[in-house]
């Protein structure tokens, strides 16, 4: 008896390694690869040179994107694994699984030398060629639990991506994966990405951030595509269009930040649009978190003529869970966004108006004054810190009489009825910036918070140009002792005729309310 119970116990442990060794055999075209692919991105992720580079070409079926058991996640983070919101994007994540198939010539290993991974890439993996500049793309598609993507832009000074992302804070950085792809449907190649936060608000916290995950790319090879998904995934949730730069068109472009629910007034925006292309403002990139009907009209009536462009930035959460709207992931994306398309980018709010003293054009401004040589520094100028002063409009209106006054009251102009200001702000305060985008490292929302190296800042004196920030808020106390200042008025012959035609012809056409 006992010994029938002993072969008993043999028969069943040797069917039990039979059937792990079948399950190893039929997952090992898949399970290798990623076994290794982990350990290689554990073992090397405290290194931050190029020959981090780690490609791999997944082989057999992919799993389902982020395996989680019960327990493992909290039930907020369930919800965002599992939730299925009908969207084209959430529609698009769902066919990636099918997409991401494997290709029959995939050679499933794993190469950790640079050379043999541009030797893999030159045999027709990605283009070899330079893509041509496309419009702009991008959308916020999740990468993992309260982590999201936007965009990705094509960097050739360092031949990488620069993705952008949200996540939470605080936010401990794990070891990113990024998919670069020649087509949507490309299996891809793995490399190792680098993550990097964008600096915090100066003003409170929030339970989500910004930062760049940046995705080396060798030389000579340009994917078309980009995925990034963490470490622990199998496989990406998120595909995004790279963007490449194309030749430079725009002298000067504006970036606005996120626009929403609050703004109304389209006699207000419309004056901002039409005086800042007669200072030189080529281009107008809007952010669009949530824009009122009339507002909308108007700015699509200008994005078909070429003059703005609006950008979908629709939160993946709600907008108190992040610094104004997520402004400081905006003003990255518009200025990296210009690398090669724009030679300078100004950041300022729709009720600040740049107003010269000399030049009329603020790229003439920007040409006379940058790329001249720092005193006693090594550095150059790269971008310019205009001082700001604050013009209330609740205050009495201007007492000062020129031709096209009543024009300006019946169309709301209040840039031109309004002349009391206060006193200049610190320009390291309250100052907004023009700056070559080139140059750029990190930005602040009034500063620049790292150059790149051999850069320096340029503040530029009140006599030569000052920002005017029209203000709505009714606290006296912070404007008093107020200043008479005229300046603004002495462009109302060339600008309030432009702005009332343009009125005229939008409540017209459009039918909106002015």
């Amino acid at each position: 008896m006992r010994r029938m119970n002993l072969v008993i116990v043999m028969a069943v442990f040797t069917l039990c390694n039979c059937l792990v060794s079948l399950l190893i055999c039929y997952h090992y075209p898949e399970f290798i690869p990623r076994v290794r692919m982990l350990l290689a991105l554990t073992s090397r992720d405290h290194e931050n040179t190029s020959e981090d580079i780690i490609a791999s070409v997944q082989k057999g079926a992919i799993n389902s994107v982020i395996q989680s058991s019960a327990g493992k996640h909290s039930k907020q983070e369930a919800f965002l694994l599992n939730r299925n919101i009908p969207t084209p994007t959430t529609r698009r994540n769902e066919r990636l699984p099918q997409m991401l198939q494997q290709t029959h010539n995939s050679s499933g290993q794993l190469f950790l030398n640079k050379s043999r991974f541009d030797a893999v890439l030159g045999e027709g993996g990605l283009e070899n060629r330079f893509p041509p500049r496309r419009p702009y793309q991008s959308e916020f598609q999740q990468v993992d639990v309260r982590i999201f993507i936007y965009s990705a832009i094509y960097e050739k000074t360092h031949s990488s991506v620069r993705t952008l992302i949200l996540v939470p804070e605080p936010f401990n950085p794990v070891s990113f994966v990024c998919v670069l792809k020649r087509t949507r449907s490309h299996v891809g190649y793995w490399v190792q990405g680098h993550f990097r936060h964008i600096s915090l608000s100066r003003w409170g916290t929030y339970n989500n951030r910004c930062g760049f995950v940046h995705c080396p790319v060798p030389h000579g090879s340009y994917p078309e595509f980009i995925s990034v998904l963490t470490a622990r995934m199998s496989s990406p949730l998120n595909i995004l269009p790279v963007n490449y730069p194309g030749p430079p068109y725009n002298r000067l472009t504006r970036c606005y930040h996120a626009m929403h629910g609050n703004f109304t007034d389209v006699n207000t925006l419309v004056t901002a649009l039409e005086t800042n292309r007669y200072f030189g403002t080529d281009k107008f990139l809007i952010y669009n978190y949530s824009i009122p009907e009339d507002v909308n009209k108007v700015l699509l009536h200008y994005e078909r003529e070429g003059i703005v462009e609006m950008r979908n930035w629709k939160l993946p959460f709600p907008p108190d869970q992040i610094h104004y709207w997520g402004q400081m992931a905006s003003i990255h994306d518009c200025v990296f966004s210009q690398l090669g398309v724009a030679k300078y980018v100004l950041l300022a709010d729709v009720d600040e108006i740049v107003v010269p003293k000399k030049d009329i054009s603020l790229a003439d401004l920007a040409d006379r004054l940058l790329n001249t040589k720092k005193p006693n520094s090594k550095n150059m100028y790269g971008a310019l810190m205009f001082p700001n002063a604050d013009f209330p409009i609740h205050e009495n209106e201007t007492k000062i009489e020129f031709p096209e006054k009543e024009d300006a009251k019946k169309f709301k102009m209040h840039a031109f009825l309004h002349t009391d200001r206060s006193y200049i702000n610190n320009p390291r305060d309250k100052a907004k910036i023009l700056v070559k985008p080139e140059v750029v490292d990190l930005l602040h929302v009034h500063n620049m918070k790292k150059f790149l190296p051999g850069w320096a800042m340029y503040v530029v004196s009140p006599e030569v140009a000052l920002m005017h920030h029209y203000r709505t808020s009714k606290k006296t106390q912070t404007y008093h002792p107020l200043r008479q200042d005229s300046t603004f008025i002495k462009f109302s012959n060339s600008l309030i005729p432009k702005i009332k035609d343009r009125l005229l012809h939008l409540q017209s056409k459009l039918e909106v309310n002015i």
